[in-house]
């Protein structure tokens, strides 16, 4: 009777020793996972093919020929559109400028400089980006915004990456994230007049609600950058923007053309081409009078025209997530023929990154956006 339990008790060890192994291999182990997702995946679209339904527009017949022979023109209008006739405000400061170290960030190299920017934005919005200043100075800025969802401390190896090579950082949480707000009372001037019966408007996905509403996520970016120029003269100023920030990255570098490099990661596709979560009828990347002025194959060519330019889209091909596949195939060639139609100095292309089946910046990921930067610079 005595060994019939120990081998029971053995077995019973085995079975749960057995599912723990098989957890750990499908939910936290890399390579395993990515097979996992292969094998779970619905249709062969998601990871695998792209469906023929997707390519039936002509990617190249949706640029306009205005954003590759006058992209100046182009950008005039969208400034327009976003702050209004007096263009792109100067005047933005912080109410409140504090050093320190704060674990809103994780871990960061030992000697960063760490600064929070406190922005009043107005309607009841506030944002608090962050200056980290590099011991290991190189003279150049980046700017990376995280989107919304986790805590931007889950990108803290990326930042870490970034201040390692020397970069300083302004480090941007998207509205509603790090402290602040995505809710303002409708009712109050800056809210449109159909809105105003409303309790509360979301500055993500009621843009509708909202008077020039792509101001308020674009501010609190102007003017850390500014501040920090204020500091330091730097020598060349680029973005990197994960998931929803891969949208304003990719708005970002097409307004500006200081803005050298772009890294859109797990997070920019032209609507046509999204699906499920991906869509945002009310939101950012789908905001009618910005779409009016420039699709997202047009934001994608302004960004990396011209010299000294160039744009890298990073997707995870086996997101568990969103943005997932191999759908930028579908546009690749289109746009790096508009750019060099605009300029033949400026670059864009796409990196797949099989490395693992997350919505993250993988260390594959990383690597690669840190040897682009830091390559012929």
């Amino acid at each position: 009777m005595k060994n019939f339990w120990i081998r029971i008790t053995a077995f019973l060890v085995t079975i749960v020793v057995l599912g723990g192994t098989i957890e750990l291999a499908i939910h936290h182990y890399d390579p395993t996972r990515v097979i996992y997702r292969r094998l779970k995946a619905p249709d062969k679209y998601l990871y695998e093919e792209i469906d023929p339904a997707l390519t039936r527009q002509k990617p190249g017949r949706m640029i306009d020929q205005d954003v590759i022979a006058a992209p100046n023109a182009v950008r005039a209008e969208l400034v327009t559109m976003i702050w209004g006739p007096t263009g792109v405000p100067n005047t933005d400061t912080p109410i409140n400028v504090k050093v320190r170290v704060d674990g809103q960030l994780g871990v960061l190299p030992q000697g960063t400089i760490v600064t929070r920017l406190d922005f009043n934005l107005g309607l009841g919005l506030t944002s608090n980006p962050y200056l980290l200043e590099s011991p290991d100075g190189n003279n150049r800025l980046i700017v990376y915004h995280h989107g919304f969802g986790a805590p931007i401390k889950t990108a803290s190896h990326f930042l870490a990456a970034l201040i390692d090579s020397g970069f300083d950082v302004v480090a941007v949480n998207a509205l509603g994230h790090g402290g602040t707000l995505a809710f303002v009372d409708s009712n109050q001037a800056g809210i449109l007049p159909h809105a105003r019966h409303k309790q509360k408007s979301n500055i993500f996905h009621e843009m509708s609600d909202f008077d020039r509403p792509l101001r308020y996520h674009l501010r609190p970016i102007y003017g850390a950058i500014d501040y920090a120029r204020r500091k330091k003269s730097y020598r060349s100023v680029d973005v990197a923007g994960f998931s929803m920030g891969a949208f304003f990255a990719t708005l970002l570098a097409a307004l500006d053309p200081t803005i050298e490099r772009s890294y859109p990661i797990a997070g920019v596709l032209p609507n046509y081409l999204r699906r499920g979560q991906e869509i945002m009828p009310d939101g950012p990347p789908s905001y009618p009078p910005l779409m009016d002025i420039a699709n997202h194959l047009e934001l994608f060519v302004l960004g990396a025209s011209g010299e000294d330019r160039r744009q890298l889209q990073v997707f995870n091909r086996y997101d568990r997530c969103c943005f997932n596949g191999i759908r930028s195939n579908i546009y690749k060639a289109a746009i790096q023929n508009a750019v060099h139609q605009s300029s033949a100095k400026g670059r864009f292309d796409v990196l797949l990154d099989e490395t693992h089946a997350d919505h993250r910046i993988s260390q594959f990921a990383t690597n690669a956006i840190v040897k682009d930067l830091t390559h012929n610079r």
